[in-house]
């Protein structure tokens, strides 16, 4: 009977969690990727990032114009996922004309319901308004508020006050949606330390609707001494009192290089935090839509590789050679990733499931699938919800599995989102 619990209590547990949809939120930015033939020549290095990361929300700044957008999307994005979408491209309302922000989605999770621009006094600020893609999203919809930009680089008080002037813009516009909104905002902000102005209102829990950083990661704050002038000039710009610090190496996103490639991009290594998704505060606590713990990455930095280049064959990890290869080849910063979870499906889990057995579900030593498309994902759990096999990336049609090591017993294989297949070890 306890046993017969069990297996019920771990085949309701591998439902539930098939009944949840993740959407993974990347930003990257794509270093004044244009309609040349040196972007276009860049272009596999994207394809093979993306192929890894498999993102459902790509946000992207430093794109020069239409031509650039439509030629990554046809050549990057399409081949990795056909369900991609790309939002209606808007020409700048700022005075930097030259470098844009961009959003491709995946339409099986995600709709795309409005678009706006937010002039600033150098970059503008793009927002896009989604709509989950549940099964009951016309009478229960889950919204989400996506704002990305590009804010003003380099050091020194000037550029400190117009990214803070920036920042003001976006809290303008957090003013203008009810106040339970679920927001994103993505994008280079350039900020060196959370000592900045621009950080600091932009992180206020006063704010009509408060923005906070999923990994909670700030520098030092600097003493109170009136002393000693300005303090971002006073103080050495490794100190604990920026993120140019060692202790943030894992979280560093630029620079992939240790010298400018082929003329283009910064060069000093892996030192700086420039790159962010921040996010409102109820994601954090609302069970309709929520972020997941943990899933904030900086795609590629393996925690090793402070003040050297991101391909350096002694920064190993997690993040394997090829990719690492792939993102010192494309740009001198590194995506940043997060993922959302809501309970509820996405039409997408309707489709039928993409993968079968080719025999009979008893098996006996192997199994053999076969796969209508390709698996991100294939895991095999025991009837106590233990995960006994695992394989990413599969991209055969058939798929044969040794289950000669296998106990005896009930075993559920669950490929991607997709409902679980049920077969049993003799």
């Amino acid at each position: 009977m306890l046993k017969k619990s069990v297996f019920l209590f771990c085949l309701f547990t591998i439902l539930t969690v098939t009944a949840q949809t993740r959407i993974k939120s990347m930003f990257y930015n794509t270093l004044n990727y244009g309609s040349d033939l040196n972007s276009q020549n860049r272009t596999i290095h994207l394809k093979t990032i993306l192929e890894d990361v498999q993102p459902d929300l790509f946000m992207i700044c430093e794109l020069i114009n239409e031509n650039a957008s439509d030629y990554l999307y046809q050549n990057a994005i399409v081949p990795i996922n056909s369900n991609f979408k790309k939002a209606p491209f808007k020409e700048s309302e700022s005075p930097a004309t030259g470098l844009l922000q961009m959003a491709y989605y995946n339409s099986e999770k995600l709709i795309l319901e409005s678009t706006n621009v937010i002039p600033t006094d150098i970059r503008d600020i793009n927002q896009y308004s989604f709509t989950l893609n549940t099964v009951d999203s016309a009478i229960n919809p889950i919204k989400i508020e996506v704002f990305v930009t590009h804010l003003k680089a380099a050091t020194g008080s000037d550029n400190r006050l117009k990214r803070y002037n920036a920042v003001l813009k976006f809290l303008d516009a957090l003013d203008k949606i009810p106040q339970d909104s679920f927001v994103l905002f993505a994008g280079d902000f350039n900020f060196y330390t959370s000592n900045e102005d621009g950080y600091r209102v932009l992180s206020d829990a006063r704010n009509t609707i408060k923005i906070i950083d999923p990994i909670d990661r700030p520098a030092d704050v600097f003493p109170n001494n009136t002393t000693i002038g300005d303090p971002f000039e006073f103080y050495s710009s490794s100190s604990s009192y920026f993120w140019r610090n060692s202790s943030f190496s894992d979280i560093h996103s630029q620079s992939t290089r240790s010298a400018s490639l082929n003329g283009d991009g910064a060069g000093g290594g892996m030192d700086d935090r420039f790159d962010f998704i921040l996010m409102s505060e109820n994601l954090k606590t609302n069970t309709n839509l929520f972020y997941i713990e943990d899933s904030y990455k900086t795609i590629g930095n393996n925690g090793n590789c402070y003040n050297s280049y991101i391909s350096n064959t002694s920064c190993t990890g997690t993040y394997s050679q090829e990719l690492r290869n792939a993102l010192y080849q494309f740009s001198d910063h590194l995506p940043i990733v997060m993922s959302l979870e809501t309970p509820v499906n996405t039409l997408s889990l309707e489709k039928n499931n993409p993968i079968s057995f080719s025999n009979a579900n008893i098996v006996k030593n192997s199994i053999t699938l076969a796969l209508k498309e390709k698996a991100k994902s294939i895991i095999i759990y025991n009837q106590l919800g233990q995960v006994v096999y695992q394989q990413k990336n599969s991209n055969t049609v058939a798929l044969k599995i040794d289950t000669s090591t296998f106990s005896k017993g009930v075993y559920f294989l669950k490929a991607d989102a997709h409902k679980p297949l049920k077969f049993v070890k003799n």
